[in-house]
């Protein structure tokens, strides 16, 4: 009379049993897809890193195709620079010396010429200047021996030329690794003109010209003890030569700072870009 009670309990409880063992089975279900769905996501990002790498690679050896080819170019450009320049010293140079020659000649056996020929030649000097201008413009051979030796060679010689003595002072590391053809030229033509500015302005009696370099940078700086600018306004408005040197430096993407007071001397300081 009892087995009822016992009957139903029975069922509870292979029911519970059932119900249970289908959560268990449907937990591994879920646990399994969750598993199978986190292998496949790994899988595809394995692909996708796989895929950025080789990406990344063929970009960078696409750069390095680039910046081969360019210095390829940038080597022939300069060479081929290089040839105009010395054609125009040498040939046109000299034409426009021996006309300026035969100007003064002229004058010497004809005095009642001495005005026209004195517009001829100052249309000769002129024409020199603007020859000379040009060829400042195209890359200097001294570059050929290196930076080094074509700054110091530029020092000796405004030493020479101005009777002002020049120094070349530079960190040891500064030429270890040799600048691109751009960087040294431009290096090499503001140097030039910093030195040109200070014959014509500064009324200096010394110049130091010191060069060094940082990890991404080489640094120059031009300093002179001469009258210094006027005032700091008179900075802001400067000179065709100081102009020029600051264009020249930001066409190469570097950085161009004066620091000077009347009496004081001048610092032109350079900063250029490097690998």
């Amino acid at each position: 009379m009892h087995s009822a009670p016992y009957s139903s309990a029975i069922d509870l409880i292979t029911a519970c049993a059932w119900l249970l063992g289908g959560l268990v089975l449907l937990l591994l279900w879920r646990h399994r897809r969750q598993r199978l769905a986190i292998a496949s996501l790994r899988f595809k990002l394995g692909q996708d890193r796989e895929r950025h790498e080789l990406t990344e690679q063929a970009l960078a050896d696409a750069r390095k195709q680039v910046c081969r080819l360019s210095g390829s170019q940038q080597s022939l450009r300069d060479a081929e620079r290089r040839r105009i320049a010395r054609d125009l010293h040498d040939d046109l140079g000299q034409q426009l010396l021996a006309l300026e020659m035969a100007a003064a000649a002229l004058v010497q056996r004809h005095p009642a010429l001495a005005e026209p020929l004195a517009a001829l030649h100052a249309r000769i000097q002129q024409a020199s200047r603007a020859m000379r201008s040009i060829v400042r413009d195209l890359p200097p051979e001294a570059l050929e021996s290196g930076l080094e030796g074509a700054l110091q060679q530029q020092v000796e010689q405004f030493s020479r030329l101005s009777g002002i003595p020049c120094r070349l002072e530079s960190d040891p590391a500064a030429f270890n690794n040799q600048p691109d053809g751009a960087v040294a030229a431009t290096v090499y033509r503001v140097l030039q003109e910093s030195l040109s500015n200070i014959v014509r302005h500064a009324q200096a009696s010394e110049v130091c010209v010191g060069i060094c370099r940082q990890e991404h940078s080489l640094s120059l700086t031009v300093r002179d003890n001469g009258v210094g600018l006027p005032q700091p306004s008179a900075q802001q408005r400067l000179g065709s030569g100081l102009r020029g040197i600051a264009q020249r430096v930001a066409e190469a993407g570097g950085c161009f700072d004066i620091a000077s007071a009347p009496g004081r001397g001048t610092a032109l300081t350079m900063s250029f870009p490097i690998q």
